[in-house]
């Protein structure tokens, strides 16, 4: 009997929250708006120029600034353990091609010995874009 009356409840519960599936009303994700998404765009295209910069002086101190804080413990060591290769790096990383941006993840690939990789970057908590995956 009990659950004779709870499936009509469950059912309208179901319905409501089917109807609210895809509607946003959050104005400060990064990349709500069309102008939001080209800022980030710009400034994505300036960040991985600065970052091909950095890579061709062989500066992995310089590099190291563009990873996200949270990732950056995973490749330290291993950037300044092979800092004579980033320069190499960087021309791998001139092949970069945008496969993805939704203004505040975006993921690249890159093309070394026809073999692709990809590297992912979000836009952090101060508006920068910042290395996360290699």
């Amino acid at each position: 009997m009990k659950l004779k009356l709870l499936m009509p409840f469950l059912l309208f519960t179901v319905l409501i929250l089917a109807g609210s599936c895809g509607k946003s009303d959050a104005p400060d994700v990064p990349g709500n708006n069309d102008e939001e998404i080209k800022q980030n765009l710009a400034l994505l295209e300036e960040t991985t120029g600065q970052i091909e910069k950095a890579l061709s002086a062989g500066d992995p101190a310089a590099f190291l600034g563009f990873v996200s804080p949270d990732y950056e413990k995973y490749y330290k060591d291993a950037v300044q353990a092979n800092a004579t290769k980033l320069v190499q790096f960087a021309d791998i990383f001139k092949t970069r091609k945008l496969l993805t941006c939704n203004g505040f993840y975006a993921v690249y690939e890159v093309q070394y010995n026809g073999k692709k990789f990809e590297i992912s970057m979000i836009l952090d908590d101060e508006g920068k874009w910042k290395i996360k995956d290699l």
